[in-house]
């Protein structure tokens, strides 16, 4: 669908675009741009070099990069040092002058709203900015940009603090976060509302059973501490003595890859144990296809950061696969535990062994848990409707509303 000339326009500012992890964020993008909204992006360096998802070719969104963007910047004003803490006088004065230039290029456009992903650089940016052009922004604070310690908590919270304070309203995707964020700022607790990650039900569609493999497990994520991937490996150990004959492919890279194998050849786990690397997202929907089950036993580091609510787990609930995470953060919203999949304490390895044997030995009960994961996938997750609820707030900032009080 074409934009008509009174198509909405949606702003957003974003940190990298694309990146190869954050498909979320592209698929949010994609289903704005199926009601034909007119999309623009201001993305403040340039992606990585990384594989690209097929359906980035579909985005018709005007990208402007600011990497390399140099001039006067946004007026500093008391109180905003809270806003940079730890931060050093030239990332200071390069963020400052990509809001300047955001401010421009969207009062240019008739831009009125910005709207940010995670609550870190972006979100300072289309803080800025918005003040800047006299407008208002928002942002969907995740997870690390929630929880990790980036100086000391007295600093990180005030950061975040400042920032809840000023934007017109901010969105979660958790119950556990939100009830976090709001005890932070009480005074904006009313505009913190939580706003679960959509999903493409269509693509991703339930498994057919033929397609199964006994004893196939999946887990996805970049390999980073808070996915709890050690302890995978531990377990998959244990699991080995019960059930010999399992497998599990772990998708994704990171820093901890060369770690994580030796884990694997440490237990001589390399016949079933794989470290495959990232996915398109294309092929992740067939790769899920052969799986029994899906894992991701996330852990709090000691930085503090942690998993909000692990898209890859929704997507999994869709293609109808039982899910086995752990009971922190957002996990106890995604599993009802013994309906939709199974959930086991963090940094708990024999307790994960045991929930994965469980669902192994019993392949007619995780096909009753998937099944009721894809309904509850279609209950909370549907991208076209939890997207259209964003957009609804975007287009009124002021009279947005959690999906609690709109249902």
């Amino acid at each position: 669908m074409s934009p008509s000339p009174d198509s909405p326009r949606i702003a957003y500012v974003l940190k990298r675009f694309p990146r190869f992890s954050e498909t979320f964020i592209l698929n949010e993008l994609l289903a704005h741009q199926a009601t034909g909204a007119e999309l623009h992006v201001f993305s403040l360096r340039q992606p990585p070099e990384e594989p690209r998802h097929e359906r980035f070719s579909e985005l018709r969104a005007e990208i402007t990069y600011l990497d390399q963007h140099r001039g006067e910047g946004v007026a500093a004003i008391p109180g905003d040092d809270v806003l940079f803490s730890g931060k050093t006088e030239r990332s200071v004065e390069k963020l400052r002058a990509q809001a300047r230039a955001i401010s421009e290029a969207a009062q240019a456009l008739g831009i009125t709203h910005l709207h940010a992903h995670f609550g870190s650089d972006a979100t300072t940016a289309a803080l800025l900015a918005a003040r800047k052009m006299g407008g208002t922004f928002s942002f969907t604070a995740h997870a690390r940009d929630i929880w990790h310690t980036y100086v000391t908590p007295e600093a990180d919270d005030a950061m975040r603090r400042a920032k809840l304070a000023a934007a017109a309203f901010t969105v979660t995707v958790s119950d556990y976060n939100a009830r976090h964020l709001r005890s932070l700022c009480p005074a904006a607790a009313s505009r913190i509302l939580r706003l679960y990650n959509g999903i493409d039900l269509r693509s991703f569609a339930p498994v057919h059973p033929t397609t199964q493999r006994p004893g196939t497990l999946i887990a996805v994520g970049r390999l980073v501490e808070k996915k709890g991937f050690a302890d995978l490996i531990e377990a998959s150990a244990l699991l080995r003595d019960r059930d010999p004959s399992f497998e599990l492919d772990i998708i994704g890279d990171g820093p901890l890859q060369a770690e994580l194998q030796q884990r694997i050849d440490m237990h001589k786990l390399n016949s079933q144990v794989r470290l495959c690397g990232p996915l398109r997202q294309e092929d992740l929907i067939e790769r899920m296809s052969r799986a029994q089950a899906a894992v991701l036993p996330c852990v709090v580091t000691p930085s503090g950061d942690r998993d909000g609510l692990p898209t890859v787990l929704l997507e999994a609930m869709a293609r109808g696969l039982p899910v086995i995470t752990t009971d922190i953060a957002g996990g106890p919203e995604i599993v009802e535990d013994g309906v939709t999949g199974l959930l086991c304490p963090a940094n708990a390895p024999d307790l994960l062994a045991r929930a994965l044997a469980t669902v192994l030995s019993a392949p007619h009960r995780a096909m009753a848990m998937g099944a009721a994961g894809r309904r509850r996938a279609e209950l909370l997750f549907d991208l076209t409707t939890n997207a259209g609820r964003l957009r609804a707030m975007l287009a009124h900032p002021h009279a947005a509303k959690s999906p609690e009080e709109v249902a």
